[in-house]
């Protein structure tokens, strides 16, 4: 695991071996990953598996349940989870900001377009309202908000879904962050929409060397977006890979049947969609051995009784089986899932 140093290392986000509890149970365990500058880092899963935990651990935002119970998180050279709750304040907004899954919820019914953004501003600089607002402004213009001057004096209610996300685009980038994480940001949004979101964060990406994690479900926005991925599963990481090469040859059966439940334009009229037999266990259910045991394939007892480690598959690519050498076997086998 790199320590976030070397060229341009201040901008590098770094988890290691991070842990959230909830009543005592684990419900995030072990995860480490690194982003660098200019990378997207897409965190992929059922719902359940952790995802918007582990986002929420590395702003120090996990709500009161929970609890960082072990790990490091740094950005560059800064441990962010050594940080008091005051420091982070200081942090999230200006280095790393966060774009959360539903703007609606979000965003203050009853405050302006223009003076949330605006505010969003003023907590990391001492410049007075107008200066703010011009700030925000310039914010929306950049996010691709049609009439900004207009938009400023409207009230989320008067905005479309789309632009209301973008909206909170604009608040998490209007200090220009080094690190952004979005937790499902197009989530909702129609196909259009969707397309001009993730346009966006590629611009980003090319234009301002923004690392960013991208929390999502949807296997067609990580091939997308991605550069790399961590497929997470009942609070673990299955697989960590380069996107081309989890895409071309997974070697992990989760990762290997959430393809699987991929919709293809070439499938066969009238073809049964992909289904998967069972849950995500809940923290109470987990086993002492893999946690996708009871819905793999290719479980036997072993995998139920020992936790496989992240076995190095070469070039980043890395996958928790014990039975990497048998994943062409479930398409043989006919094997059918979906997340």
């Amino acid at each position: 695991m790199s320590d976030g140093t070397g060229s341009d290392g201040a901008r590098t986000l770094t988890a290691e071996g991070l842990s959230v509890e909830i009543g005592g149970a684990r419900v995030v365990d072990d995860v480490s990953f690194i982003v660098r500058p200019g990378r997207v880092m897409a965190l992929v899963g059922e719902s359940g598996c952790g995802k918007s935990l582990t986002a929420y651990a590395i702003l120090g935002l996990l709500p009161p349940a929970a609890r960082l119970a072990g790990g490091r998180i740094r950005l560059g050279d800064t441990e962010l989870s050594a940080l008091s709750n005051r420091s982070l304040r200081h942090i999230r907004g200006r280095e790393i900001a966060i774009i959360f899954q539903e703007p609606s919820a979000s965003l203050d019914p009853l405050t302006t377009i223009g003076s949330q953004v605006a505010e969003a501003y003023r907590l990391h600089h001492d410049v007075g309202r107008a200066e703010a607002m011009a700030k925000a402004r310039d914010m929306l213009a950049d996010v691709g908000i049609s009439d900004p001057d207009r938009r400023l004096h409207q009230y989320p209610f008067e905005l479309s879904g789309g632009m209301c996300q973008r909206v909170m685009i604009s608040i998490a980038l209007i200090n220009s962050p080094k690190v952004l994480v979005a937790d499902e940001p197009t989530t909702a949004l129609d196909v259009t929409i969707q397309a001009q979101i993730l346009d966006l964060m590629k611009k980003l990406v090319a234009e301002h060397h923004t690392s960013i994690v991208f929390i999502t479900h949807d296997m067609g926005v990580v091939a997308d977006i991605a550069d790399e991925v961590a497929v997470m599963y009942a609070g673990r990481i299955a697989e960590i890979a380069p996107v081309q090469a989890l895409f071309s040859s997974p070697r992990h059966p989760y990762s290997a049947l959430l393809l699987a439940s991929v919709p293809r334009l070439d499938a066969a009229a009238k073809a049964e969609l992909p289904t998967i037999e069972g849950t995500v266990p809940t923290a109470e259910e987990f086993g002492p051995g893999c946690r996708f045991a009871d819905r793999c394939p290719l479980a036997d007892q072993q995998c139920r009784t020992e936790q496989p480690p992240l076995f190095d598959c070469g070039t980043g690519h890395r996958a928790a089986c014990w039975h990497i050498d048998r994943i062409g076997e479930l398409s043989k086998q006919g094997t059918r899932v979906t997340a």
